[in-house]
């Protein structure tokens, strides 16, 4: 991720997508679309990052990364 950017997205992988709309069914911001067969997110702005995308998808197409953060002297 880059440093700069403030939010973070669910990444879909077009190539794996196949189309079902589970997605887009359990999004609860409408941030989600169908286009040419796919699901892409298409409302990024309305995004809150909620998991359930990506939980919710039987072919794992959609992804949300994260960053794991070790405090100093945590270790």
């Amino acid at each position: 991720m880059n440093p700069k950017q403030e939010t973070w997205q669910p990444i879909i992988n077009t190539a794996v997508c196949s189309g079902c709309g589970d997605c887009i069914s359990v999004c609860p911001t409408d941030a989600l679309a169908l286009e040419g067969g796919v699901a892409i997110l298409d409302r990024p702005d309305l995004c809150i990052y909620c998991d359930l995308c990506e939980a919710v998808c039987p072919v794992d197409a959609v992804t949300l990364p994260y960053q794991v953060v070790i405090a100093e002297g945590s270790g």
